[in-house]
């Protein structure tokens, strides 16, 4: 297995950030939202994703990048759901995750939290796919 979170499967395409936050579709798990959609350009792995944290709940970039660090980390160990997930469906998708809490958390409860958003939102990509 590889545990490996490299540049691909980081979200930096300005066009396919404005048409995530234009027609993605919202799915809310505290302390998380994620916007999410499919996305038909080619990249390599079946997700991209953008961490936002809001600098208005956070004042000390410190903070701030503590908080992603920490989203990230837990983003790398837990990646294979997601992506066994995905490509059973031969799915491809972009989704933001915006930490909603005006709190710092522990790495711990982050990644339990994480663990159980995630899950979340997978079961709605399976729901909203089945429609189409």
């Amino acid at each position: 297995m590889n545990f490996s979170f490299g540049k691909e499967y980081k979200l930096c395409s300005h066009k396919q950030i404005e048409s995530l936050f234009k027609e993605g579709k919202k799915v809310r798990e505290f302390p998380f939202t994620f916007i999410f959609s499919t996305t038909e350009m080619e990249i390599k792995y079946p997700f991209q994703v953008l961490i936002s944290v809001s600098k208005r709940n956070f004042k000390h970039a410190h903070d701030r990048n503590y908080v992603k660090r920490c989203i990230r980390e837990a983003i790398r160990k837990n990646k294979f759901e997601l992506e066994s997930r995905l490509s059973e469906q031969n799915l491809k998708i972009v989704f933001a995750i915006i930490y909603t809490f005006n709190e710092r958390m522990d790495y711990v409860n982050l990644e339990q939290k994480l663990i159980k958003a995630l899950s979340k939102l997978t079961t709605q990509i399976s729901n909203t796919n089945d429609k189409s």
